[in-house]
């Protein structure tokens, strides 16, 4: 499907730097053909800039290239090794492995970058490596999987292998949910280039902050525009500015490392620059930003120039 590309520009002036985005492409349909989606909800982009499409109602991982072409399809429906029942998320390490949180089948799914299966773990349940909910991932420069194990509440880490390296959180009341360091679900989560993790939490309207320990630092709830209602998922360019996704006002957010308000755009709607349920987001290579829609069913990419 071609699109004319909508040049416009969101200048942003702080005491620390300006920012503007402009939008480059924008690709996509509700369908199952090739660079169509059905409901799509994670988004990931490799070290050679391949663009990576969780296509949950479709039981299928997209492979795009920067500019949007397709280059490659891998999963279907069903529960053996390589099948999918709702894919949620999808992250990419150092080597080029593919990893698929296969969320209704409870386990991380690997491949390699010609998307063969070579693994899987997990399984349905509130154990340690076992998953009620793996909806959303991220990676370290380490290769440590970060995986939200939303309905279990917590976070837990992972090496390239399965081996269950850390958790972070777990299953509490509501009440208890809403302390500090607690989570009610796991709605996004990134990590920085110094190992702080960002969480998060649509039911407690929060983002939360955690040092490379996995101590609580700090919270935010606020922007310039008022309070978040549904944070979602995260991502964090090379100046620890914070990109998350504001899924009921159909806007990104930009924080600082600090959490402190940078700016917000977008509105609910199809036209190029707005957005219908935005639900993944990912930086990739010279300073791109893709946000994919899951009631949109499209993927669109911003330039942005520091």
């Amino acid at each position: 499907m071609k699109h004319l590309v909508v040049a416009f520009f969101l200048l942003i002036f702080t005491a620390v730097f300006s920012l503007s985005l402009n939008i480059e492409k924008v690709w996509g349909s509700v369908g199952n053909k090739n660079g169509q989606f059905s409901e799509p909800q994670g988004i990931t982009v490799d070290s050679k800039g391949m663009v990576y499409v969780a296509d949950t109602l479709n039981h299928r991982v997209q492979v795009f290239d920067a500019n949007g072409k397709h280059k490659a399809s891998f999963g279907r429906f069903g529960e053996k090794s390589g099948e999918f029942r709702f894919p949620h998320d999808i992250v990419v390490d150092s080597k080029g492995n593919i990893y698929v949180a296969d969320s209704q089948n409870g386990r991380i799914q690997k491949f390699n970058d010609k998307y063969k299966f070579l693994k899987a773990w997990g399984s349905k349940g509130p154990g340690d490596g076992q998953f009620d909910g793996a909806m959303f991932m991220t990676i370290d420069s380490s290769d440590r999987i970060y995986v939200g194990d939303a309905f279990n509440q917590r976070i837990q880490i992972f090496d390239t292998e399965g081996n269950l390296l850390e958790t972070i959180g777990g299953k509490v009341t509501m009440m208890i949910a809403m302390e500090d360091g607690n989570f009610a679900t796991i709605s996004g989560l990134a990590v920085d280039s110094s190992g702080n993790l960002y969480v998060s939490d649509d039911l407690n309207r929060r983002i939360q902050k955690f040092d490379l320990q996995g101590d609580f630092v700090e919270k935010w709830t606020k922007g310039a525009s008022g309070n978040f209602e549904l944070p979602g998922q995260i991502a964090i360019d090379s100046y620890g500015n914070v990109f998350f996704l504001e899924k009921r006002q159909n806007k990104v957010y930009v924080l600082d490392s600090s959490g402190k308000y940078l700016y917000d755009w977008g509105s609910e709607g199809t036209a190029d620059g707005q957005f219908k349920t935005p639900f993944g987001i990912a930086l990739g290579n010279n300073e791109s930003l893709y946000v994919v829609e899951l009631s949109g069913n499209r993927v669109q990419k911003f330039k942005i120039k520091y």
